[in-house]
């Protein structure tokens, strides 16, 4: 009989520590979801220029934790142009050839990440704020937003105020890729979309 207590609790224990090996603390799910968020450290860079160790224009927490660039380095991929020349460029600061021409970024004249559209209607939408990345889906389709990404024919919060408000909105969305996949929104537009109908049917209704 002990024998068998002895078993069930030394089961017990195991199968509480296996759980426990699973389910991430509340400090590790508190890390996981400020892994992107650079509002305090980047709010002091824009106000004060400090937090820039290499002095490459970039936060060394937006460099750290989006970009995955050097904080120590000004050209991560020493291609010639600092790390906060291509984030504003849309050139890849982490390859030396963005667009794979067989041309280093610093000698080629149009270096910028080949683009791919994207056209359909908005999924969801969280606009970007001071450090902190947002997001746009369409088709499937999720890109990151940051303070570079253009926005047309409105902007981000009044596309985010339509969808919110049920109405259905048609974009168009470059997005370019990097070398390690993360996709990037470099202009969302927003376009004029009419459901298909035949205006002739209506007319007839009408006179009926």
């Amino acid at each position: 009989m002990r024998n068998a207590i002895k078993t069930s609790l030394a089961l017990g224990g195991s199968l509480v520590l296996g759980l426990c090996l699973a389910l991430p603390t509340a400090s590790e799910a508190k890390t996981k979801g400020k892994k992107k968020n650079c509002a305090v450290a980047e709010t002091l860079f824009q106000a004060t220029g400090q937090g820039d160790l290499d002095g490459d224009g970039l936060s060394d927490c937006r460099e750290v934790r989006q970009l995955r660039t050097s904080a120590n380095n000004p050209d991560s991929d020493a291609d010639q142009l600092t790390d906060g020349e291509e984030v504003e460029g849309r050139s890849d600061p982490l390859a030396p050839d963005s667009d794979d021409d067989g041309i280093s970024d610093g000698e080629d004249t149009t270096p910028r990440i080949p683009e791919q559209k994207v056209e359909g209607f908005l999924d969801a939408l969280t606009c970007p704020q001071v450090g902190v990345l947002g997001s746009i889906s369409a088709l499937g389709t999720t890109a990151t937003l940051d303070d570079v990404t253009e926005f047309e024919e409105g902007s981000c919060a009044d596309l985010a105020a339509l969808l919110t408000a049920g109405t259905p909105v048609f974009v168009e969305i470059e997005i370019a890729e990097d070398s390690l996949g993360v996709l990037t929104a470099i202009e969302v537009e927003l376009e004029e979309h009419h459901d298909e109908h035949d205006d002739g049917d209506d007319d007839e209704h009408d006179d009926d």
